[in-house]
């Protein structure tokens, strides 16, 4: 036998070994250099082994060449259904879950933005789901056996290594620089096809936010071999758009969300500077404009349409002046940030989210500012008048002016902007304006289709287009119908956008995967205040059941309808609200009597979700 035979039986036992081992898919790539004449052997087994490595990392128990085994304590040290950090001798960290009996160690890191996952959930799972533990601040929640992600905005998973029990005792595999606390907890990847010549079909992504960034690594970790085009109108790749309210000075290099280099591995093309001017559904065709004002057409098998929102405008007069902005991109933001120097007037119109961050952001870079509303207080709409007065009263503290009840008559300048009127005749001086009023569905070069009275796509359960079975829609453009209610419902949220990114994704494929994701929502004012919001608020807000201090702004929200909690928010009261997620998704909040009665608080609700975690699995 040749030194090429050789190779090839070596490959093959390698082969077979990984699939022994669990690991079922070894990546695409790797498989044909079992077959390929064409390559040196050498290359052929350094590619086989390489990728094999890379699948046993993606499997999610990462490790290096080497590892060290640690004791992490005895055994009956660790609690059932709770988890705890456990600290080294070398000075690293690991995360320690127990449920029924079973034992998890983790990296101790949210692969999200960093949080600490000690102060999150740990939970068995429910309803047949895998155990988890979930992020105290976004919801960001991962699987416990695999480090893959469950649900939530984290592009990564996060580290899990192997655990063993042996004479009482808990050991883990650790990388001897983890335990010295020299290096990094990584992230981790689930495992990615790349494209294939044999399939010849197109599936395209339209826009360029987390939709269809969830969808794209969805379609190739589900095995999809055929051509991904996303077209964004956008020049940037990617990028974390929720950060722009809350850093307007930060470069988008630091926003993105993967390398450049990730969309090349994995044969997912993005055409950047492309503005989709016409989507046709009778003949499955794209038609775009290049950044060279090129005319493109895409045909496709399957579309996603995920282009966002575009920013309302105020049509009175003076809105065409200099300096009034609207905030969606990073070009937006940084305008914004280099007029906001110290004792600069900057006006915000609109009491929404985006609006009240990016208030929170001109105040602490010393600017005045004024915020204009058609609301009584900040968020009325979403939480109520009594939430939204502890807001107002904390704008006051730090300087911010809420002018309620108020509308815009007309903007003032010549060239650009320097007064606000309002429709009561008062005007407020303005160095610059930033307008917060929503946003509108971009569904207008969509042919064929029927939209809803608000522009957006009508889909079923599937999130796929009820009058075309080829097109999906996610993020702001998707109304659809909720799981308690039927409801048709539109939320502009990054968490839902992004798991519906990934359902649409498994739906294309026909997996028949229903979008049952339970609505989660967090902002951060002025540095200390952070809320958390989930589930759907019930039209009226009258029954609200608030549990804290208001005044003291560390309470927690329950909106009511007959003898259902429908939602919570949660004002830094970590990790009360991604508790109540997940008893929501199990079904098992507490009823409104109970809540009425006292028997029920936050302490109650952290305690039942333990204690589900405790049952035996069904």
């Amino acid at each position: 036998m040749g030194a090429w035979g050789r190779s090839r039986l070596w490959m093959r036992c390698l082969f077979q070994r990984c699939q022994v081992a669990g690991i079922a898919h070894v990546p695409a790539l790797a498989r044909p250099a079992l077959e390929r004449w064409d390559v040196r052997p050498l290359a052929a087994v350094l590619t086989l082994a390489l990728t094999a490595e890379q699948a046993r990392r993606a499997q999610g128990k990462v490790g290096c060449a080497s590892t060290q085994r640690i004791s992490l304590g005895q055994v009956t040290e660790f609690e059932e259904a709770s988890m705890r950090e456990v600290k080294m001798e070398g000075g690293g960290a690991v995360l320690v879950h127990r449920h029924q009996g079973e034992f998890f160690v983790t990296s101790p890191a949210c692969a999200h933005y960093g949080a600490p996952l000690r102060k999150g959930i740990s939970s068995a799972g429910g309803r047949g789901g895998p155990p988890t533990v979930t992020c105290p601040l976004h919801d960001a929640t991962f699987d416990l056996r695999t480090g893959q992600v469950v649900r939530g905005p984290s592009v990564d998973g996060i580290a899990v290594y192997k655990s063993e029990v042996k004479n009482g005792v808990l050991y883990a595999d650790i990388p001897p620089e983890l335990v010295a606390g020299t290096g990094k907890h990584p992230k981790v990847l689930k495992q990615m096809t790349k494209r294939t010549s044999a399939d010849q079909r197109v599936f395209a992504l339209l826009g360029g936010g987390p939709a269809s960034l969830a969808a794209a690594e969805t379609l190739r970790q589900e095995g999809f071999v055929g051509r991904i085009v996303m077209l964004t109108r956008e020049p940037h790749l990617p990028y974390d758009r929720v950060q722009l309210s809350k850093a307007l000075d930060k470069p988008v290099e630091k926003l993105l969300l993967r390398p450049e280099g990730f969309y090349k591995d994995y044969d997912i093309e993005v055409v950047r500077n492309a503005c989709v001017t016409k989507l046709d559904t009778k003949t499955q065709t794209v038609h775009y404009t290049s950044g060279d004002a090129q005319k493109e057409t895409v045909h496709f098998d399957k579309v996603l349409v995920a282009t966002g929102g575009t920013p309302r405008k105020l049509f009175v007069p003076g809105s065409d002046l200099k300096n009034i902005f609207t905030l969606r991109t990073p070009e937006d933001a940084a305008k914004i940030a280099q007029l906001a120097k110290k004792g600069q007037k900057m006006i915000v119109v609109g009491g929404s989210f985006i609006g009240m961050e990016v208030a929170s952001s001109l105040a602490k870079k010393g600017c005045d500012v004024a915020v204009i509303a058609m609301e009584t207080v900040p968020f009325e709409r979403v939480l109520g008048k009594k939430v939204g007065a502890s807001f107002a009263r904390k704008l006051q503290k730090e300087g911010v002016e809420w002018f309620g009840t108020s509308q815009v008559r007309l903007f003032r300048g010549n060239e650009a902007v320097n007064g606000v009127e309002l429709e009561d005749g008062e005007v407020l001086p303005a160095d610059a304006v930033v307008v917060g009023a929503g946003v509108l569905p971009n569904t207008r070069f969509i042919e064929g289709l029927s939209l809803d009275k608000n522009g957006a796509i009508i889909v079923n359960p599937l999130l796929q287009a009820e009058a075309c079975e080829n097109l999906f829609a996610a993020g702001d453009v998707c109304a659809y119908p909720a799981v308690r209610t039927g409801q048709r419902v539109r939320i502009e949220h990054w968490d839902v956008a992004t798991q519906q990114g990934r359902v649409a994704a498994q739906n294309m494929l026909g997996k028949f995967q229903p979008f049952t994701t339970t609505p989660f929502f967090w902002s951060g004012l002025f540095g200390n205040l952070n809320l958390r919001f989930v589930g759907h608020a019930p039209e009226a807000l009258d029954r609200v059941i608030i549990e804290g201090d208001v005044s003291n702004m560390e309470f927690i929200s329950y909106y009511t309808e007959d003898d259902e909690i429908r939602a919570v928010a949660t004002v830094n009261k970590d990790p009360v609200a991604v508790a109540c997620a997940e008893l929501m998704r199990r079904g098992q909040m507490p009823r409104v009597a109970e809540l009425m009665l006292g028997t029920v608080n936050a302490e109650v609700l952290l305690q039942r979700l333990r204690d589900l975690s405790k049952a035996p699995a069904r």
